[in-house]
This record gives structure tokens, C-alpha cells and sequence, in this order.
């Protein structure tokens, strides 16, 4: 009785292998005719595009103040004279699909200069934060903020910071930011400010 009984549980095995297999299968199909009709798109115009623009003169630029802080600051600069576009929440077909193969280079580049814009404003605020200057590192992190940045860890800051100057209530625009995201940590970042806000004494420090 036991041999049908294993004999039905392998072929059963063999139906779903099978339909497990035709799936991919499709699946795969369906991403090389995607993939080649990406690759025969003409280059399109990328003036739609949504650039971002550092702006140096409002930012809070010191000097001789720390080394460490110099080469952020120099960095921030460096980057203001790059092409930057947020580009994250694409694949390189969609990409290629909306402005064509011979425009990916460019995209990738700009998209790179991005990350590193939002690396860099993150540590940059860590650094003024560190050195006292915390309305400095609301001003760093509030602009990062204003072009989606996804690196968590800074909204998380700013809202420590905002409770560190008692005011619990701007936490409320930075939840909402938060919660438009493009990023697989959004409902935790979103519970984490939530948590945040509903602390009714300040921080005593802000740690890095």
C-alpha cells in the first residue's frame, strides 16, 4: 500500500517541477523580448528628465573648521558641477525602453552621482551634528530630504535632531516624505519616525 501511495507523491512532484519549469520558462521568454525590444529604441531625449541642482550658495559651507568636514564640503562642490538624476527606482530596460540603449551610459552616470550626492549630504550632516553645528545638519539633511534621498539613516537623524531643538511636530512632514519612498525599508523607516515622534522630551545627544 505504500508504494502507490510514494508513486502518486512523485508524480505529483514531476506536475509541479514541470509547471514550476513552463513558468520561468515564460518568465524568461518574456524578459529577452522585453530586453530586445529595449535594445531597438532610438535614443531619446532626456530634457524631461528630473535634474538636480545643488544649491552651494545656501548651504552651510565652513572653513578650517575640521579636515574631515573639508573634504565633504570639497566633494558637495565637486558634485555640483556633475549631471544628477534619481534615477533608482528603474531597471536598466525600463530605462532603456523610455530613452533608448545609447542613452544608458549617460543615465547610469547620472543615476551614480545621485548615490553619491546622498551619501555624502549624510555624512556631511553626521559631521556638523558631531561638531555642534546641528541647525547646520538640519539644513543638510532637510535638502536631502527635498530630492527623495533613500539613505534611512538621515531622516532618522533629522528627526532626532528635530526633537533635540523641541520640535516633535516637523517629524509629522517628515513622515510623509518617508512614506513616498521607493525602498524596501520604507515601513520600517515610517514606523521608527512614528516612534520617534510620540518621545516627549528631547534627545540629550544624537548619536552617529
Amino acid at each position: 500500500m505504500r508504494f502507490p501511495t510514494f508513486f502518486a507523491l512523485f508524480v505529483t512532484f514531476l506536475v509541479w517541477l514541470a509547471y514550476k519549469l513552463r513558468k520561468s520558462d515564460r518568465q524568461d521568454n518574456s524578459f529577452w523580448i522585453r530586453e530586445a525590444e529595449a535594445d531597438n529604441v532610438r535614443r531619446q531625449t532626456l530634457d524631461n528628465l528630473d535634474y538636480i541642482t545643488i544649491p552651494l550658495d545656501s548651504l552651510p559651507f565652513f572653513s578650517g573648521i575640521d579636515e574631515k568636514l573639508d573634504d565633504i564640503q570639497q566633494s558637495i562642490r565637486n558634485l555640483a558641477a556633475c549631471t544628477i538624476v534619481n534615477l533608482s527606482k528603474y531597471t536598466n530596460t525600463e530605462l532603456k525602453l523610455m530613452y533608448g540603449p545609447a542613452n544608458l551610459t549617460a543615465l547610469t552616470e547620472y543615476d551614480q552621482n545621485f548615490t553619491n550626492l546622498v551619501r555624502t549630504l549624510q555624512k556631511w550632516a553626521e559631521c556638523l551634528s558631531a561638531l555642534g553645528y546641528d541647525h547646520e545638519a538640519i539644513q543638510v539633511l532637510e535638502f536631502a530630504v527635498s530630492i527623495k534621498s533613500d539613505v534611512t539613516a538621515g531622516y532618522v537623524l533629522l528627526a532626532k535632531l528635530y526633537l533635540k531643538q523641541n520640535e516633535p511636530s516637523r517629524i509629522n512632514s517628515l513622515i510623509s516624505s518617508a512614506s513616498e519612498l521607493d525602498t524596501l525599508l520604507k515601513d520600517s523607516l515610517v514606523k521608527q519616525l512614528e516612534a520617534l515622534r510620540s518621545q516627549s522630551q528631547s534627545f540629550p545627544e544624537i548619536l552617529p
